[in-house]
Parts: structure tokens; sequence; C-alpha cells
């Protein structure tokens, strides 16, 4: 009896061959993940070749075919979306792909609503064309969070608010639940502080003050950076909290 692996990555009625090894499986990630080194017993491959597929096998009546999107055997179709080109197959009604001709690769999203940046080399959101900071073949990189290589990621990713870096979206609100708020990259802020965030720990860095000088540490002076608006200040007076001289942010190192 053939063993059928579950996928985690999409859903799909059909596993694939993969070229390298000849071995079928779900998807292209499931066999990326199964790869152990080029000394393991298994594929020596590290990446499958999605454009290079030639053989896919229905989960249903296991009937060996070309690839397509329809069983030549029991008829049944293997996913709501298709890619020819990539080979790809999504059954998850919750999600919309398209192929992307100039990334040569299929995107999560609805086309119409992405434009590709030649610059970047990929496909961004329409909400962020004007003002969309353009870096040279942007996604060649990693994300600063998860560390996956961006330009085959099958997540969500958006460019930071005052930076040109990237990260997944899923890794971006991890970064702020955890409230840190400026690029892993380059410590620009992805969120500059609020008007009330910046009284409150003005009234904070008053209190705190009293302590430090009941310390005897009231003339030591440090010179700081600030991630909202990068404007150095020097003989700040030091503080648990450190004041922008220039913008009046917290959100400051030495």
């Amino acid at each position: 009896m053939i063993k059928q692996i579950n996928c985690k990555h999409y859903q799909r009625n059909c596993d694939k061959k993969a070229p390298c090894c000849q071995i079928y499986y779900p998807c292209r990630l499931c066999h990326d993940q199964n790869y152990k080194g080029p000394k393991s017993e298994g594929c020596k491959v590290e990446t499958m070749d999605r454009y290079n597929v030639k053989e896919i096998r229905c989960r249903k009546c296991l009937t060996e075919q070309a690839p397509s999107n329809l069983c030549t055997n029991c008829g049944i179709q293997f996913a709501r979306y298709y890619c020819e080109i990539c080979k790809l197959y999504q059954d998850d009604e919750k999600k919309n792909q398209f192929h992307c001709e100039k990334c040569n690769m299929c995107r999560l999203g609805i086309k119409e609503e992405y434009f590709h940046c030649e610059t970047c080399d990929v496909c961004l959101s329409l909400l962020i064309k004007s003002t969309h900071i353009c870096i040279q073949k942007a996604f060649e990189q990693n994300c600063a969070v998860c560390q996956d290589y961006l330009k085959n990621s099958t997540q969500l990713v958006q460019q930071l608010t005052h930076c040109p870096h990237f990260m997944h979206i899923k890794c971006l609100e991890k970064q702020t639940r955890k409230g840190l708020r400026n690029c892993p990259i380059c410590n620009i802020a992805i969120y500059k502080m609020s008007k009330e965030e910046i009284l409150e720990l003005d009234e904070i860095s008053q209190q705190l003050q009293v302590e430090i000088n009941k310390e005897q540490l009231e003339n030591k002076v440090v010179n700081i950076i600030c991630s909202d608006c990068q404007a150095k200040s020097n003989n700040v007076q030091f503080n648990i909290y450190l004041k922008c001289q220039n913008c009046g942010s917290y959100n400051t190192r030495q």
C-alpha cells in the first residue's frame, strides 16, 4: 500500500514526483524539508526543481499522469488554483495566488492588487506604491527575524515603514507583540513613538531623575542616537530613559 505524506503547506489532491530523486512528495517544500545533507541516504538535492516536474499522482485513485488539474482516471479536480509553470496546486479557499512572469513564480494575493517593482525584483501591494523605497534585489536576502529566504517564501512579506528592509508579516507581528519597535537590520524605527508615549515617559523619567541624583549620578552625561529621527544628541544627562534632543522621542540608544 502506498504511504501518502500529510502536507502542512498546501491543500491539494495530488502528489508530485521530484525530478531529482523520483520520489513522490505532496509539494516541493515537503521535499526540501526532508533534505538531510549531501552525505545522507536520502535525496542529494536540497531544493526541488518545481518547474521540471513531469509526473503527478492522484491522491484518490493513485493514477500516475502528466501534470494537469484534472485526474485522467477518476476526474477529480486537484486544486482550486493550478499553475502549469510552477506546478503549484492550492485548494485552500481562504488563499489567493497568481503567477508573476517577472518573478517567475506564484505569489500570494490577488493579481490586480499588486505591482512588480523592477528594482526590488518582486511583487508589492499597490497600497504602498507611492511610498515604496526601492532597494536593489531586496528579496535576495533572509528575513531578519526567522532567517527564511524571502524570494522563495510562501508567506506574505511587507516592507517596513521607515526603512527599505522587508520582513514576513507574521514576523513583524511577533516583533510588535514583544515590544521590539526597530528594524533588526538598520535599527530605524518601525513604529515611531506617539506623543502620548513620550508624555508618559517624560513623567517616569522625571521620577527616576530623583533617584539618580541620590546616587550622585546627576553629572553623568552620554551621547545617543535616535531611532525615530536618526538625530544624534550629545551630552545628554544620564537616565534610564534617554530623550532625543531633536524630536523628543525616547526610542534611543547610546
